[in-house]
């Protein structure tokens, strides 16, 4: 009976054990994530600090007064974030502050911060998401909806925070690329359905400070074939020192399969431009290497280039 019973008392202090050992596990995997992917943010006592204003007072070449100002944001932009960094390495201190159009203050911020000098950012987009901003030399934006790289408009300073200092006016700048796909074919067969357009080259990640794009990425954006509808486009991010990008496009049937395939390379790519490419997709298979550039009233310039 003695051996029955210390059997049966042994049995809790076996669990009891194990479960101590789970909660420790537990704990440490805790603190180990917690240290790794914990967000910082600027100390800011709340009720004290400077007040910091900032208002976003252009975007790219429509410039606009305090009675315009929310529709003509309305027009070319649906997300705002405001960003401040503070200190440096791959996690600075941060507080980001996203708005969208039905956000009250939206085009402005008001917000305390501690006297000293910060990295100010403001980005303008039109993605259903918020971008993904732990770092000012990647950004990345987490579009479920839309697509991943939109009309994008950047304000990117340093900033010294300090008494009585006069409202922040941000001029914001297009940071993207613009590619239209010009099919000038009378008519397109039936029994298509969508395009896939396949761009390599280009990024759809942003470097803040430079306003430029990182790494290489294949953007591929798939597109409902619309009656009547010829010109299709999209946007992406232009990388430092490269100029230009290699296109393939992709028709597709009713039957999700492909129907007619036709590539571009070294097409011209620059940031705050449109490249148009312009041919019949459905007769043709080559493009010719003319070019020209025309100037557009709302980007930089358009590059044209026929297939």
């Amino acid at each position: 009976m003695k051996q029955k019973t210390m059997r049966q008392s042994s049995a809790p202090k076996k669990t009891c054990v194990n479960q101590l050992f789970l909660l420790t596990l537990l704990t440490l995997g805790a603190f180990i994530c917690s240290c790794t992917d914990r967000i910082h943010v600027v100390p800011v006592d709340e009720g004290t600090g400077i007040p910091v204003k900032v208002r976003v007072a252009s975007i790219e070449q429509v410039p606009f007064g305090p009675v315009t100002k929310a529709s003509a944001l309305n027009e070319v932009c649906s997300r705002i974030t405001f960003c401040i960094y503070s200190g440096g390495g791959e996690k600075p201190d941060k507080i980001q502050k996203d708005q969208t159009l039905e956000s009250e203050n939206f085009g402005s911020l008001d917000i305390l911060l501690e006297e000293g000098t910060y990295t100010l950012v403001v980005l303008a987009h039109n993605g259903d998401g918020n971008p993904t901003m732990t770092t000012p030399s990647k950004t990345s934006f987490n579009n479920k909806k839309t697509r991943k790289a939109t009309d994008t408009f950047l304000y990117c300073r340093e900033i010294t925070v300090h008494e009585n200092m006069e409202p922040i006016e941000a001029d914001l700048e297009r940071v993207v690329a613009k590619l239209e796909l010009n099919l000038t074919d009378l008519a397109i067969p039936e029994s298509i359905r969508k395009f896939q357009i396949d761009v390599t080259g280009t990024s759809q990640s942003l470097n803040v400070y430079t306003g430029l794009g990182l790494n290489s990425n294949k953007i591929t954006e798939v597109i409902d074939v619309l009656p009547d509808v010829r010109t299709y486009d999209m946007y992406m991010f232009v990388r430092e020192g490269y100029n230009t990008m290699n296109i393939t496009v992709t028709a597709i049937d009713s039957l999700d399969q492909e129907y007619n395939k036709m590539t571009m390379e070294k097409v011209p790519v620059a940031k705050n431009k449109i490249t148009r490419c312009s041919g019949e997709m459905f007769r043709k298979q080559t493009y010719s290497a003319g070019m020209t550039v025309s100037v557009n009233d709302a980007w930089a310039g358009t590059v044209e280039k026929t297939f």
